[in-house]
């Protein structure tokens, strides 16, 4: 059952931790994944422009918070990969 109802698309988990300064967790699912960009909604806003660690299903990367606004009780966030790796054919 829960392979059934676990759609990649929507039901991607995402960690996203500060790299600096206080250490805490924002926790969420991914919308949106293009190239070096990602785009979360998680539960706790990150500050612009602050280096951040993004844990991700397949792998670990390093990220820069390019947006964070507030969605009701949770922030969407955009996130550029500075450490990142495309690995579709060339």
């Amino acid at each position: 059952r829960l392979l059934r109802t676990n759609q990649p698309e929507t039901d991607t988990p995402v960690i996203i931790s500060p790299m600096e300064g206080e250490y805490f967790s924002s926790v969420g699912r991914l919308l949106e994944r293009s190239n070096g960009c990602v785009y979360a909604l998680v539960d706790h806003a990150l500050e612009r422009e602050r280096a951040v660690t993004v844990f991700l299903p397949e792998n670990a990367y390093v990220a820069e918070v390019m947006k964070c606004t507030a969605q009701g009780e949770q922030f969407a966030v955009e996130l550029e990969l500075i450490q990142y790796q495309d690995t579709a054919p060339v």
